[in-house]
């Protein structure tokens, strides 16, 4: 069966797009995937398809992009992102799960930046403590995965102003 299609759609020059994204944290560091043309990070994680639950999202991205299976967790973070990147503008629904690779994962022992195996992906393990200066995308992030919430939260982030005068 061919897959739907992702959730994404464009109207007056602003384009949405609903992600996940899975913290993975071990041994105090952060699983990131790099974005070497913008020099940013992010988690792991990519869009939601049409007709596929968030959760087996996450678990196909990861699936897909590292060749190894996830569990994935809690929900810990909603976000409601607006951001300018290369003069286009995007509203960015995201949900973010903890996720945990299992016992013996090959993931867990890398040092440095490795090749994923979807082509063009990099990875890397950072330290928690150097979160902030690694350029994590969204910004919010940088402050909170070091400390996830016991619940979910929601959390509603722009660098540029919103169109509706929101904050």
């Amino acid at each position: 069966m061919t897959p739907p299609g992702m959730i994404m759609s464009q109207q007056g020059g602003l384009t949405f797009m609903y992600r996940v994204g899975g913290i993975a944290v071990s041994g105090g560091r952060l699983l990131v995937e790099h974005d070497v043309r913008h020099d940013l990070c992010f988690v792991p994680g990519g869009r939601v398809e049409y007709g596929e639950s968030a959760a087996a999202t996450l678990a196909r991205e990861v699936r897909e992009e590292l060749g190894e299976e996830v569990t994935v967790g809690r929900l810990v973070f909603v976000s409601d992102h607006l951001f300018d990147l290369d003069d286009d503008r995007f509203q960015e629904v995201a949900l973010y799960f903890v996720i945990e690779f299992g016992p013996g994962s090959a993931v867990t022992g890398r040092e440095g930046r490795f090749a994923g195996v979807e082509p063009g992906t990099t990875f890397e393990w950072i330290p928690l403590a150097s979160v902030e200066a690694a350029g994590l995308f969204p910004a919010f992030l940088r402050a909170r995965v070091g400390s996830l919430p016991e619940g979910t939260e929601y959390i509603v982030e722009s660098g540029v102003e919103w169109p509706s005068g929101e904050p």
